[in-house]
């Protein structure tokens, strides 16, 4: 009977309350962040590819839009009209083909020396810009875009991003994009 007690004894014991655990272990939460940690350094170049790419195709995108405001405007008034390359930002080269600062459409000289100016585009230098000319672009009265040949590039200052996209005139004055550095 002793033995049935010592059972009935252990038996008569309440049982502990299970401690419900809340929460992560250490290592659960090493293992979580190193598994981010790897697909943040996958994906963060892509990610300032598709930046360097947005920024380049909004500048493409402003410069087609002012010519096209250009080649309008021209048609309208029956003037010719000018576009040239500011200068004087901090990132740009002294060059006449760099037109990264941004540029400006404007009535073209005339003979009384006063130009009224159309509109205004600046450019912060993220991008570099390039026309294939050291002169300024003119548009005719008829609304005919510059001569054959003519064209700007959009480039990536980003080192080791080889994104580029040129905006090429062909022989009938119509402008087309190119995802590359030349109009070929």
């Amino acid at each position: 009977m002793y033995l049935l007690g010592f059972f009935f004894l252990a038996l008569s014991i309440p049982p502990q309350p299970k401690v419900a655990f809340q929460g992560f272990t250490l290592v659960e939460v090493m293992v979580c962040l190193s598994v981010s940690a790897v697909l943040v350094g996958f994906t963060l170049p892509s990610v300032w590819r598709w930046q360097e790419r947005a920024r380049i195709d909004s500048v493409r995108q402003q410069l087609f839009n002012d010519l096209q405001l250009a080649r309008v405007r021209a048609l309208q008034w029956g003037q010719r009209l000018q576009m040239s390359r500011l200068s004087g930002c901090a990132k740009t080269s002294t060059h006449a083909t760099d037109w990264s600062c941004g540029w400006q459409v404007s009535q073209a000289s005339s003979s009384s020396g006063m130009q009224q100016v159309i509109s205004t585009t600046s450019l912060d230098a993220s991008v570099q810009v390039n026309f294939a000319k050291n002169s300024d672009f003119f548009i005719s009265a008829q609304g005919d875009l510059g001569t054959i040949g003519d064209r700007w590039t959009v480039l990536s200052r980003v080192a080791g991003v080889n994104l580029s996209r040129s905006l090429c005139i062909n022989s009938a004055g119509r402008m087309r994009w190119v995802e590359s550095a030349t109009c070929s």
